[in-house]
């Protein structure tokens, strides 16, 4: 008959099967089994039902929890300045244009984008031309183009008009009367301009709103829909470099902080998360029964995995995580449970 095994024989079986452990999951033969068994392990994830995946109201809480002041400040603020930042880095040192990072069949789709009606919004058009700027714009043009007029036009003054036709009646020249007219005109030009811009303070707006209706009215016509292509094709056809080029330290700066203000302010924005918790758990909630894969397949998902790929990107990040202090700590913790819950003397059993 055997003896039973002693509390002390136990102490050493649980630092042996603690060392083992430890050494295991970090290995080589982990690494290969990691491998291994991926696809198996991902086939499991897709059986799943997403019910047993997904807690609505504990993804709802960590959003909250994110959400809070001392997270946006230290975490998602300058992560999203970072990203951003590495984006326009990318860009700036791109010189590839633009159009050969299309994808293929890229342009035609794009092309079929531009050809739909009412791409460009009514509201937006208006909104941009009716802006004070533009108004001084259209002022100065049609002041320079009634300037011009008036002075190749008017029959009083015009090379063509009056003054051509007393050099005929006097070839000899016109005396005095040159001297009047001269007169005459600088008078009538100091009192013509005044009142141009009197005229143009009102009628500026009465064109720019006919500009408007025009762009509006013809926005879906051949002719603008070339146009669209047209400024597509041109941005296209820039190195990306080109297009970033303009954005300097200070601007992109700028943009940096702006984007990780965006970020922060979308998840603090309390009606915006709460729309989201209800969409996620009345999504959780419709597909709770399915297993993950099926949920992904009603929108056209079909994971095609290198598993090859994916578990060298992934196996570093496990194996520090077994290597890390907490999860030797939560290792070890279970095998002295296991131990210290058997009787201070086992007899093996027959």
């Amino acid at each position: 008959m055997s003896s039973p095994v002693s509390r002390a024989l136990f102490q050493e079986l649980k630092a042996r099967q603690i060392a083992f452990l430890e050494a295991r999951l970090v290995s080589e033969a982990a690494a290969r089994d990691w491998r291994e068994r991926l696809p198996a392990g991902f086939a499991a994830l897709l059986a799943t039902p997403l019910g047993e995946l997904a807690d609505a109201a504990a993804i709802a809480r960590a959003l909250d929890a994110l959400a809070a002041e001392e997270p946006l400040r230290r975490a998602v603020r300058p992560a999203a300045a970072a990203a951003l930042a590495a984006l326009l880095d990318a860009g700036r040192a791109e010189r590839r244009r633009a159009s050969e990072l299309m994808p293929e069949g890229g342009q035609d789709k794009l092309d079929r984008i531009l050809e739909q009606p009412k791409l460009v919004p009514e509201r937006l058009v208006r909104e941009v031309l009716e802006s004070q700027a533009l108004d001084a714009v259209m002022r100065d043009v049609l002041y320079d183009t009634l300037k011009e007029f008036s002075e190749k036009v008017n029959p009083f003054f015009a090379e063509w008009g009056l003054p051509a036709l007393l050099k005929r009646v006097a070839p000899f020249g016109l005396g005095g009367v040159g001297k009047t007219m001269g007169a005459l005109r600088g008078d009538f030009e100091r009192r013509l301009e005044p009142e141009i811009r009197r005229f143009l303070q009102g009628f500026s707006r009465t064109a720019m709103r006919q500009v408007q209706d025009t762009l509006i009215a013809k926005g879906d016509t051949p002719p603008f829909i070339a146009l669209r292509k047209h400024v597509a094709a041109w941005a296209l056809d820039q190195e990306l470099s080109a297009l970033l080029g303009q954005l300097d330290a200070k601007s992109a700066a700028l943009a940096e902080e702006l984007g990780a203000d965006v970020a922060a302010q979308l998840l603090r924005d309390g009606p915006l998360r709460r729309r989201l918790h209800e969409a996620t758990a009345a999504f959780v909630a419709a597909h709770a029964r399915e297993p993950l894969g099926e949920v992904l397949a009603r929108f056209g998902v079909a994971p095609a995995l290198d598993f090859d790929a994916l578990a060298a990107a992934t196996w570093p990040v496990v194996r520090s995580l077994c290597a890390s202090a907490p999860v030797r700590a939560f290792l070890a913790s279970m095998v002295e449970e296991f131990f210290d819950g058997l009787p201070d003397e086992l007899a093996p059993t027959a």
